[in-house]
């Protein structure tokens, strides 16, 4: 039996539509074929102009001084993130802990083995 658009209603092809949409969908075209001329031509211009504005000396100087402030936070972080360790070492008999999850509180290290407890009996 040969169906055609004719003999299905509109519902009935709504339905499919969205069946076939649903199980399998389409990837995004790419941008190249979503802008026109206008918007490629914006686009290439608003990056040039970045670029161009990033290359001034006051920009160049504003992002060595970030640079400076991000390395300093970084060396702070490292002797805190020591001295907390250091601080728990002297306080506590830490012979059954584990020093990674001591040092990165909470969070999972990517090699740490899942811990069994004991069950009495």
């Amino acid at each position: 039996m040969e169906l055609t658009i004719m003999n299905l209603d509109i519902k009935t092809i709504h339905h499919n539509v969205h069946h076939i949409v649903h199980h399998r969908p389409q990837p995004p075209l790419p941008l190249h074929l979503r802008l026109t001329k206008n918007d490629a031509a914006t686009l290439i211009q608003a990056g040039v102009r970045g670029y161009m504005a990033r290359q001034l000396p006051r920009v160049q100087g504003f992002r060595d001084k970030v640079r400076r402030k991000q390395a300093a936070a970084t060396v702070i972080q490292s002797g805190w993130r020591g001295y907390k360790i250091r601080m728990a070492i002297r306080d506590e008999d830490l012979s059954s802990k584990d020093f990674c999850k001591l040092y990165y509180g909470s969070k999972k290290t990517p090699d740490a083995e899942p811990e069994e407890e004991e069950v009495e009996q």
